[in-house]
């Protein structure tokens, strides 16, 4: 029998090259910190000064102490190469402690550009695995300033000095011999070389670590520290589960970082080989030429000090190089991620039906998820009128809040189109578009802020503030009022505690009042319902869908597993096999006795029994 063969993962090219990567960092140094240019070239005549103090002060002072015999002459000279040195060396630390600061304003940039972009790119782009990868790839360079580029100007004079001294120390060694200045430049090339190797090993298996981490990331900080999982964890015992989790995780990370070392670690056994026979072969021709007399002791210590320090200027140059090189890999990478465009409008769009209710109509819809395996959507049509109240009921899993977010902009069809008002929403500013709509998730959140603020979400970045009388009357018909004037703070009281000590927990009753609350608030002309009340029993959820009800002048959708909830709607859409299989009012569909009926009688025979077992 054959081996069925492993097909390999194709290699990874970065998109941008070196030079491309090198003009987008300086466009955005410049942006964040002018004065990083400018202190870098500062760097460079002074650390040119220090490397020229180090080369001649040894054969300077041994010279002097072999000729001279004026002992306050010597002690000035000593002490004037040694004032020098200390001068030159504490400007370099200020002038480079301006650099490392530049830097690091540069990396918050760069965070900053990156949040912005998270926060405000369309929702669809996260369902798509390739572009999550993009993303976690630009996360993983914004936590490693060696990756980020941010310090390309200090490379750039990093090799601008390593150049000068190495034409100053190459010249005194090539006053000696033009061969042993050939056999060191050869060494570190090959040195050199490994270390482009070694980047590129790291480099190819940077995906999977950063897929581990984010593994890794989401358990010890999401789930270790979030109260709300705490229960399911001590109920069901995971924590066992957890933790073998996180240790397996642990190998796999630890066996790429085997892998890296391992690397790493032919590298060095290769370029500590190259030292060996590069520097070898300096000194003992070195030693070779002292012992013929052909050079005294003061030349011995000149060239000595040349030969040490000119291979270090030489792999200064090929490590910064490869150093610039990992920083334009992961530039690239940074890049990648912003390079998808949004597919909604981000420019100007029509101007918005605002003050009225507005239509919803669907066009031969078809909507896949990207890593799906089934149609959620298939050619689906349906026009909601303006003002309409409609629900959409179905099984688990049959696409009702595919359909909403749809609505609304969150996703986007693969094929047909989706229309507000009459127009496509591609037609709409997508932020403008977004104000249209009121949508209370299935699972929603609320931010650590008052709850006032939870109620308004003011932007407060543009000037808005609050409208006390309308989040008074919000309140009053949400009917959370009680709960409000039950606290010493008011509608100031925070919410979360993990934020806040002094901050509350709303029982669920109270949060979906506080969710109508904002729906009020928001004044939006359309109302989505994503089964926000699925945790209410029966009754419950009745009375809350009709307080929501009773908001007058808006298009309302409503979505439940509890069919008897929505039977106030206008009419039922029940969304089955990709398609919405049945429409009509309630009564309608009951007496049609098709796939609605069915499901709305068991779940009738469930709570009658119910009812019957409590009498």
């Amino acid at each position: 029998m054959k081996k069925d063969k492993t097909k390999k993962t194709p290699k990874r090219k970065p998109k941008y090259g070196m030079l491309s990567c090198v003009g987008y960092m300086l466009k955005l140094m410049w942006r964040a910190d002018k004065s990083m240019a400018f202190s870098a070239v500062a760097t460079v005549p002074i650390r040119l000064i220090l490397s020229a103090i180090g080369l001649y002060m040894p054969t300077v002072i041994l010279r002097e102490l072999e000729v001279s015999s004026d002992f306050a002459w010597i002690v000035a000279v000593i002490c004037g190469f040694v004032m020098a040195q200390m001068i030159f060396s504490l400007v370099q630390y200020a002038v480079q402690k301006n650099v490392d600061i530049s830097q690091h304003l540069i990396l918050m940039e760069m965070d900053a550009k990156l949040y912005e972009r998270l926060y405000d790119e369309d929702f669809f782009l996260n369902l798509d695995p390739d572009y999550k990868t993009k993303q976690e790839r630009a996360n993983a360079v914004t936590r490693n300033n060696h990756t980020a580029g941010v310090n390309f100007v200090s490379c750039f004079a990093d090799i601008v000095v390593h150049v000068l001294s190495f034409a100053l120390f190459g010249t005194v060694v090539a006053g000696l011999s033009p061969i042993l200045l050939v056999v060191l430049i050869l060494g570190c090339i090959v040195d050199f070389r490994m270390g482009i190797w070694l980047n590129k090993k790291n480099w190819s298996i940077r995906d999977e670590k950063n897929r581990i981490s984010k593994k890794m990331d989401y358990i010890s900080y999401t789930v270790s520290r979030d109260l709300s999982y705490g229960k399911d964890i001590r109920l069901f015992g995971f924590a066992g589960y957890l933790q073998e989790l996180v240790e397996k995780l642990n190998e796999k990370w630890f066996a790429n970082q085997e892998k890296s070392e391992k690397y790493s670690l032919t590298a060095t056994v290769v370029s500590l080989l190259v030292v060996l026979v590069r520097d070898g072969v300096a000194y003992a021709f070195l030693i070779m030429q002292a012992a013929a007399g052909e050079i005294d002791a003061a030349q011995f210590l000149l060239y000595f000090t040349a030969v040490s320090s000119l291979s270090g200027f030489v792999m200064g140059i090929f490590n910064t190089w490869t150093k610039m090189q990992n920083g334009a890999l992961g530039v690239s990478d940074f890049r990648e991620y912003f390079d998808e465009k949004d597919k909604l409008n981000r420019g100007h769009g029509i101007a918005l039906p605002k003050g009225k209710p507005l239509s919803i109509e669907f066009r031969d819809v078809s909507f896949r998820y990207p890593s799906g395996e089934k149609q959620i959507l298939d050619h689906v049509n349906f026009k909601i009128e303006a003002g309409e109240k409609i629900a959409l009921v179905g099984t688990n899993g049959a696409g009702k809040t595919t359909l909403t977010k749809m609505m609304c902009g969150l996703l986007v069809p693969d094929e047909g189109e989706v229309l507000i008002d009459g127009h496509s929403v591609y037609e709409y500013n997508r932020d403008e578009l977004y104000t249209l709509f009121s949508l209370i998730p299935q699972d929603y959140h609320f931010l650590p802020l008052t709850i006032a603020e939870n109620i308004a979400l003011p932007d407060y970045d543009a000037g808005e503030e609050i409208d006390n009388e309308k989040l008074t009357r919000c309140i009053r018909e949400s009917g959370l009022d009680e709960k409000i004037k039950s606290l010493p703070l008011g509608w100031d009281t925070p919410l979360n505690r993990q934020v806040y000590k002094d901050a509350i927990e709303l029982s669920g009753g109270e949060q979906q009042k506080l969710l109508l609350a904002r729906a009020m608030y928001r004044d939006a002309e359309i109302m989505i319902l994503d089964e926000p009340t699925a945790a209410l029993d029966p009754i419950a959820e009745d009375a809350m869908y009709r307080r929501y009800n009773n908001i007058k002048n808006v298009t309302s959708v409503f979505i439940s597993h509890r069919l008897a909830s929505t039977r106030f709607c206008d009419r039922i859409f029940f969304l089955d096999g990709a398609v919405i299989a049945e429409e009509g009012t309630h009564d309608e569909l009951m007496a049609k006795g098709g796939k609605y009926r069915e499901i709305f009688d068991v779940q009738a025979k469930y709570y009658k029994e119910g009812v019957k077992n409590e009498d």
